[in-house]
Parts: C-alpha cells; sequence; structure tokens
C-alpha cells in the first residue's frame, strides 16, 4: 500500500473514530478520563517541581543568597585573609531571642541581614511592605504575623534587653517558609551568636579553595589530661548547599516510579475498555472488512481510537493539570515550604506529557486492534463471541522471566553506590513480571466458582471467560497499589539516626532550666504550675560530679527500639519524691533504707558496679538499683541522701524544677507556662542574650524524616489514583455484563441480584489487584531502601491492613451501593 493510500485510510479511520466518539458518549468520556488522569497528575507534579526546584543552584541561594562561600568562626579573619583582592562580604546572624507581643513572651528564631545586598538575593522573600533599615525597624515572617496577630506599622519588643520597633515588613526565609521569624539589620544582632559571613569572589576567583580546616584548631584541656581540639573557622561553599547526587536521584526515582506505574495502570485500564468497545464493534468491524478493507485498515479503526481519545485526553488533562496549579499556588508554595518561582514554566515537559497520553492511548488500543483485525468475518457477523485460548503457562513463564530479569537489574545497581532511576526500572520490570500472575488467578477463582453463592459464582465464571479483560483490570489495580505501597513502605523506613534517640523525660512532664529556676519565686512557681495541669513539682539538686558507667551486657530491647541506649550520668541530691519522678512508682522500703543508711539508688544497670556507685573520681557508695521504665536524658541517673552527699564532701548546684502533670499539656498551656519562665529570666537579667524555655517530655517519634513536598504530592496522586483505577476497573467489568444481566432479567431474577453481581466483581478485581499490588510494591521500596544506608525497615501493619481489607472492602460497598439494582432487558443479536 502507497503513501497516499495509507493516508487516505488513515483519515477515514479518524473521522469514523470522531463520530464513534460522539455516538457513545458515556464510554468516551470514561477511556478520556481515564487517559488524563496520570497527564493531570504529571502536569501538575511538573509545574510544581519546575517552581519549587528551579534548579540545583537555586536550592543553595534559599541559604547562601548569591554568595560563593559562607565562613563562621573566630577565625574569619585568618580566613578572608587568604581570599583574593575584589572579594564582596556581608554578614548574617541567625539565633533566638525573645519577643514580647502584648503580654506573652515567646522565643522565636531571628536572622540579622541586610536584604538589600546582592549577596542576600535568595535568601529572604519580601511579602509585604520592605526590608528594615536602622536600629527602631523590624520585619516578621508571615507564619509570626499570622500566629500573633502582628501588622504592619505594630510595634514590636524584641532583643536583649528587650526594645520596642516597628514592623515595616512582612518577610519570609526562602530556606524555610514556615519558621516564625524576626528579621532585623545586619548590624542589629540580637542574641549572642556569632555571625556568619557571605563572600561573593570575583571574576576569576573561582580557583580560590578554603584553608585546611585543622591548620588552625582551638584546643581545651580536658579532666584527667588530653585536650578537646575544634577548627577555629567552617567554611561552606554553594556546592555544599546544593542537593547531591542522592537527593536528585531519589526525586527522579519517586517521579519514574508513580507516573510510571499510573502510566501502565491506564494503559492496562484503557485497554480493556477498548476491548469491550471493539467487541461491540465486532459486527460493524466485520462489515467493513467484507466490502473489501483489509486486516490492517481494520486494526486502524480500531487504534484510531486510542489516536483521537489519547490526544484529547493530553490537550484536556494538561489545560486542567495548568489551571488546577495556578488556582492553588499559595498551597503548592505552604507544602513545598520554599518560594515558588513564577516563570518556571516546563514546556517540554508539558509537551511530552501531553505526547504521553497519546502514546498510552495507541498502547492500550494496540492488543484489541490486532484482535480486531485478526476476527473471523463469519463469527464476527453472526455474532459468536471468541473465546480466549492463550496458554496461562505462557503468562506464568513470562512473568517469572520478567520478574527475574528485573530483580537482576535493582540488585546489581541497589546500594549507596548505585543507580537508583535502574534500580526503579528494574522494580517496574518485577512488577509487570507480578500483574502476569493475575490471568492464573482469575481462572482459578473460575475454577472454584461451583462453591460459591449465586452472584459470586456469575461474576467468577464471566471474569474467567473473559480472563484477559478482567486480569487487565485487576493489574491495572495492582499497580496503582503497588505504587501507593511502595511510596509507604519507603516513607515508613526508619532512619538508624532517629531510633537511636532517647526521650528527655517521662512523657508530658515539664522541665523548667536551671538558670530560670534560679529567679522563680514562688508566686512565680505557683503561676506557671497553674498555667499547666501540675501534679507536684520537684526542685532538682545535682551533684557537679556525675556518676561513671560500666558497661554491662543488655537484653536485646534495652533502650528505644533495640538499641543500645545511654544512660543519664547525672547524680540529684534528694528522695523519695526523685525516685517517683524517674520511675513513675512511689520508691519501694529497700529503696528508702538505701538512702537513710548512706547508699544510693540507680536507675539504670549501667551506673552500678559490684554493687557501688561510682561518683567522679574517688566516691564510691553501696547503690540499688531501681529500674526506670526508659533511658531519659534530662532526668538523674541515681539519687544520694543530702546527708550523704555531704559526708562525701560533694558539691551540689541547682538543677532547674521538673513539673509532674496529670496529662500532656496543650501547646496552648506551654505557651502560656513559657511566657512565664522567658518573662522570669528577662525581669532578672534584661541584657541575657540566651533564655531557655521550658521543654515538654517526650518519646521522640521513630521516624521524623523530612519526606519533601514531592514525596507528599507523590503519595496523594497515587492514592487518588488506587481509588480511580478501582471504581473504572469495576465499571467496567459491570458493563460488560450487561447481556447477561439482561438475559438474567428475563428468566426471572430479582433486582438485586444486579448489586450482588457487581460487589462479588468489585471484591474479585480488587481483591486480586490489591494483593498483587501489596507483593509489588516491595520491590520499588526494597530498592530505594537500599540505596540509603541509614534506613532500615520498618513494616506499618495498620496501612498495609488498610490496603489488603479496607480498601476491597470499601470498593464491594461502593459497587453495591452505586449500582441500580433493576434489570435491564436489551436486544440481543440473532444468531
Amino acid at each position: 500500500m502507497n503513501l497516499a493510500e495509507t493516508t487516505g485510510s488513515w483519515r477515514v479511520a479518524v473521522r469514523v473514530a470522531r463520530r464513534a466518539a460522539r455516538r457513545s458518549k458515556v464510554g468516551t468520556l470514561l477511556i478520556v478520563l481515564m487517559l488524563a488522569l496520570p497527564v493531570y497528575a504529571g502536569t501538575a507534579i511538573a509545574l510544581s517541581y519546575a517552581a519549587t526546584y528551579t534548579s540545583a543552584d537555586a536550592e543553595a541561594s534559599w541559604r547562601l543568597g548569591r554568595a560563593d562561600y559562607e565562613i563562621e568562626g573566630p577565625g574569619t579573619d585568618e580566613v578572608l585573609a587568604t581570599l583574593p583582592a575584589g572579594i564582596r562580604t556581608t554578614q548574617v546572624t541567625y539565633g533566638r531571642t525573645v519577643v514580647r507581643a502584648g503580654d506573652m513572651y515567646r522565643l522565636r528564631d531571628y536572622a540579622a541581614a541586610d536584604l538589600d545586598n546582592p549577596l542576600t538575593e535568595g535568601m529572604f522573600t519580601v511579602r509585604a511592605g520592605r526590608a528594615p533599615r536602622g536600629p527602631a525597624e523590624a520585619a516578621v515572617s508571615a507564619t509570626l504575623a499570622a500566629a500573633d496577630g502582628i501588622e504592619l506599622g505594630d510595634r514590636l519588643a524584641v532583643g536583649a534587653p528587650l526594645r520596642e520597633r516597628t514592623v515595616v515588613g512582612i518577610v519570609d526565609a526562602a530556606r524555610e517558609l514556615s519558621i516564625p521569624l524576626v528579621v532585623t539589620p545586619a548590624d542589629q544582632r540580637l542574641s549572642g551568636s556569632h555571625p556568619r559571613t557571605l563572600v561573593g569572589l570575583p571574576p576569576g576567583g573561582g580557583g580560590w579553595q578554603p584553608p585546611d580546616p585543622f591548620a588552625h584548631m582551638i584546643c581545651t584541656p580536658l579532666e584527667g589530661g588530653g585536650e578537646s581540639c575544634v577548627s577555629s573557622s567552617s567554611t561552606r561553599s554553594r556546592g555544599d548547599l546544593r542537593p547531591d547526587a542522592t537527593e536528585l536521584a531519589t526525586r527522579t526515582a519517586a517521579f519514574v516510579l508513580v507516573v510510571g506505574f499510573a502510566g501502565l495502570q491506564v494503559a492496562l485500564l484503557a485497554g480493556a475498555a477498548f476491548a469491550i468497545g471493539a467487541r461491540r464493534q465486532r459486527r460493524e468491524l466485520a462489515m467493513v472488512g467484507a466490502v473489501g478493507a483489509s486486516r490492517s485498515q481494520v486494526a486502524r479503526m480500531v487504534l484510531a481510537n486510542g489516536l483521537v481519545l489519547g490526544a484529547f485526553a493530553g490537550v484536556a488533562g494538561v489545560a486542567s493539570g495548568v489551571l488546577t496549579y495556578w488556582l492553588n499556588r499559595d498551597t503548592v508554595e505552604r507544602l513545598a515550604n520554599h518560594p515558588l518561582n513564577a516563570g518556571a514554566v516546563p514546556v517540554p515537559s508539558l509537551a511530552g506529557i501531553a505526547l504521553f497520553a497519546v502514546a498510552v492511548g495507541l498502547l492500550a488500543a494496540l492488543g484489541p486492534a490486532r484482535a480486531a483485525g485478526r476476527q473471523s468475518l463469519r463469527a464476527a457477523i453472526s455474532g459468536r463471541e471468541p473465546v480466549t485460548t492463550a496458554s496461562n503457562l505462557r503468562w506464568l513463564v513470562g512473568g517469572l522471566l520478567v520478574a527475574a530479569g528485573g530483580a537482576t537489574v535493582a540488585v546489581l545497581a541497589a546500594g549507596p553506590t548505585g543507580n537508583i532511576v535502574t534500580v526503579t526500572a528494574g522494580t517496574m520490570a518485577i512488577l509487570l513480571g507480578v500483574t502476569a500472575s493475575a490471568p492464573i488467578l482469575v481462572t482459578a477463582a473460575g475454577r472454584l466458582a461451583r462453591r460459591l453463592p449465586l452472584a459470586a459464582r456469575l461474576a467468577a465464571r464471566h471474569a474467567a471467560r473473559h480472563r484477559l479483560r478482567t486480569a487487565a483490570s485487576a493489574a491495572a489495580v495492582c499497580t496503582a497499589v503497588a505504587g501507593s505501597m511502595a511510596l509507604m513502605l519507603y516513607n515508613s523506613a526508619e532512619s538508624t539516626t532517629n531510633l537511636m534517640r532517647q526521650p528527655n523525660a517521662h512523657t508530658g512532664q515539664v522541665l523548667l532550666p536551671a538558670q530560670a529556676a534560679a529567679h522563680l519565686m514562688p508566686a512565680r512557681l505557683r503561676a506557671i504550675e497553674s498555667a499547666l495541669p501540675a501534679r507536684a513539682s520537684v526542685p532538682l539538686t545535682v551533684l557537679a560530679e556525675q556518676a561513671r558507667t560500666t558497661r554491662v551486657d543488655l537484653p536485646p530491647d534495652a533502650g528505644q527500639n533495640g538499641f543500645r541506649a545511654e544512660p543519664s550520668q547525672l547524680v540529684a541530691v534528694g528522695g523519695a519524691e526523685l525516685i517517683r519522678l524517674v520511675t513513675g512508682a512511689e520508691a519501694p522500703p529497700a529503696a528508702l533504707a538505701a538512702l537513710r543508711d548512706g547508699g544510693a539508688v540507680a536507675f539504670y544497670p549501667e551506673l552500678v558496679s559490684g554493687g557501688e556507685l561510682a561518683i567522679g573520681q574517688n566516691v564510691r557508695v553501696p547503690a540499688v538499683l531501681v529500674p526506670a521504665a526508659d533511658y531519659y536524658t534530662d532526668l538523674p541517673g541515681a539519687v544520694l541522701s543530702p546527708k550523704t552527699a555531704r559526708q562525701h564532701g560533694l558539691t551540689a548546684n541547682p538543677g532547674g524544677v521538673v513539673i509532674d502533670t496529670t496529662r500532656v499539656p496543650t501547646a496552648a498551656e506551654v505557651a502560656v507556662a513559657n511566657s512565664q519562665v522567658l518573662a522570669t529570666q528577662v525581669d532578672a537579667d534584661p541584657t541575657n542574650a540566651e533564655p531557655a524555655e521550658a521543654t515538654v517530655g517526650a518519646k521522640p517519634p521513630a521516624n521524623r524524616r523530612d519526606y519533601g513536598a514531592m514525596f507528599l504530592v507523590l503519595a496523594v496522586v497515587s492514592g487518588v489514583v488506587t481509588l480511580a483505577a478501582s471504581a473504572v476497573a469495576v465499571g467496567l467489568a459491570t458493563s460488560e455484563m450487561r447481556t447477561d444481566l439482561s438475559t438474567l432479567a428475563a428468566v426471572g431474577a430479582g433486582p438485586r441480584l444486579r448489586r450482588r453481581i457487581a460487589a462479588a466483581q468489585a471484591g474479585l478485581i480488587v481483591g486480586i489487584g490489591a494483593l498483587l499490588g501489596t507483593v509489588g510494591g516491595i520491590a520499588p521500596a526494597a530498592g530505594m531502601v537500599a540505596f540509603r544506608d541509614d534506613l532500615q525497615w520498618h513494616v506499618p501493619w495498620l496501612p498495609l491492613a488498610v490496603t489488603l481489607l479496607v480498601a476491597p472492602a470499601l470498593a464491594v460497598t461502593a459497587a453495591t451501593l452505586l449500582t441500580r439494582p433493576r434489570l435491564v432487558l436489551v436486544r440481543r443479536l440473532d444468531r
């Protein structure tokens, strides 16, 4: 066939596809929605990503502005002396300071910087007003303004000593928009923090290298000999602040994972939909073939459906994605926690995403098109439906080979030094191999149908009769669930750094710092207690010398999450109230007797050796072990009586106050208490540049990694795609059973049978898909966890249970409620 004939054939096929789309509006809309879903999601993600992460250099600018280096420490002048001539410098200081808004005192972050200096460009975003200039002006972040009700022109007391300044601007820190921040001019430092010097190199000065940090050290002697040395200065460059290769690769892998899984899922669903459409067009296509059309021309009529609908879905998906992004820019910025670049529009990416819909549409229509081109004209015209003859063994062997190949690629590329994109590609191959099991499971369900109730038996046998189309729907649910499962498992993986964190005190206990407690008058302490759900307050008196630890063999579950915890070495002076404070229970008689007899009570086995507690270098006293519930960092590790401390000549100092509570205090209660704590320190020493706040006892969460905005967006998108896949798959299965349901109505079936059959179809498709998706989601999660050497597995049992049990239950419930119970009689073709 020459080019003119091929072009004309395609033109006719496209025209026929366009008219067929207009005739079947509901089916057309369903397929367009399926194809447009990943395009819509990909467009929103691409625009959000491009506006947030414009470039690695732009990310470095959030902390370094336009500077090339940041130098900090007492040796800064020595480093600056080595720089070439023509450098530009400015100072930026970060710290925390007291802020008084109304009658409330709070400890807030602050930054002292010259926002008009070119080197600080990109570090701050002026939302309203202007940058502060002079000692009488300040700016606040949008978060702080909203929290404390601050507006432009208000007077705000900040610094040490407190000084009222006029708020002239709303200024956010680009590194983290949510920080409640006070901004002052560069020469108006509000605390004793050391300033950082930003350095801009002159043209041609890029060859300068920072001096060796170990060349200039500051050393201090240690007790017992030796000394501790630290570098006199630290230097950071733009390269140090750019996202590393691991982070960039992880972002790319997450995007590829979700978009790839969504594309595969849509291709499978659309393929099933095109197959149903082609089946309904069998007689029409056979008539075209009967009047002289070749097999390729008949196939093009089905392929044209994918082309037309894919093109329309691509345009509609991109347009709706762009509109959604522009209408929700504030939300995207809040999620990203970084300023957005308004001019970042990834046109090539958007064009590629639109073409993705066309490619998926053609891919989804390819199988039905081949089947339509090879169908028997006589069978199609007579209305006889062909029987699926594909071998389950072929699917099993093919799936195992693809999964094995993907696993090999993923294992070879896994690890911190591997390529995470290659790992993701390998895990997607594993998923394809897993989805190949869907036809086998559908066939197995058909064979077990005779033991099922009527509705489930009919649904299972219909699914087995059309197992490839049913398997495609189940595989679509599988890919969607696998994407959600992969992100879920990766995000729940625990960082070994966080696992070793210890609680500071019992959950809910409030610890007042020693520097504040030293100035607390009884009336102020009662005010603090009245603001909290206080049970009792216990002043701490601690020894200047600490207890010595002796390593002992601990049980595997000692400390948090099985890691060896470090016991507190503080030794307090007190009695029964301190024992109750640490252990949460009344002091046993043996412990009280030990204190009376000149001994000690230890709360951790590492502090007791040979039945004695060693304090400092020379003091050893008999000790009784009363185990604490956990390893608390800010509570004493042992207790002595005051008489024993005096007998051994041990020096005791005030160590703060611990307020025991009846429940965990709310954030508002803690804020009121902290206002009193800060007011105490300000009244006692107005020039105190480093005040302290009360802390609340809490067990550090097992996993506090910052997943980033893109992971949150991707997880939401993956969840939406999962729900959409389940709904569409059930809708397709129910639509395909229209003729069978009509036959049941003709022989007297009740109207509720339709709902029960739809529910059984939903349970079968979503159940198989959720099971395979859970298995398939383990592989990509394992690949991403292997890429990070600081992560280890943590199984999120509740989300797993929700995915395996709740998702199929919801699908069954939704199918039952949304299916019309009336059985409709439709005309069947004459055989």
